[in-house]
């Protein structure tokens, strides 16, 4: 009996770990973005965390219901140093560099599923080119 409990404690041990793992520890993709910063702020009730907002180019629809809206994309910024250049460039086209996990920690930023064209929470590492901005016209 004691080594079945043994087992059985060591499953869960080793199954709980994976999951941690692999749902808020292990990137599920990167890659690279770019757009107009039209938004940047620092948030949060617990963890005050640094949260952004690109308008992409182009246009996508909603669901089923036929509404044709901006392309926006939604990140979070874990590096100080990312989030001050951030802050400074507001109004200007941007290509950022980003991880994507499946799942969100608190002191990470939001998880913007549903508002992203993918579910997960995007973390912005780099800002690789920055250029002027330009009238949207929407």
């Amino acid at each position: 009996m004691r080594k079945f409990v043994f087992l059985f404690t060591l499953f869960i041990l080793l199954f709980g770990s994976g999951y941690v793992y692999w749902f808020y520890y292990n990137s599920f993709s990167d890659g690279t973005r770019d757009g107009l910063l039209i938004k940047f702020s620092r948030k949060g009730n617990v963890f005050k965390t640094y949260e952004g907002e690109l308008i992409q180019q182009g246009l996508r629809s909603y669901g089923g219901s036929g509404t044709i809206n901006t392309n926006n994309f939604f990140f979070s910024v874990c590096d100080e140093t990312i989030a001050d250049s951030l802050e400074h460039i507001i109004g200007k086209n941007i290509k950022v560099h980003y991880t994507q996990y499946r799942k969100s920690l608190p002191w990470r930023g939001d998880n913007y599923n549903g508002r992203n064209q993918e579910n997960g929470q995007y973390i912005i590492d780099r800002i690789d080119k920055v250029s002027e901005g330009q009238d949207v016209g929407l």
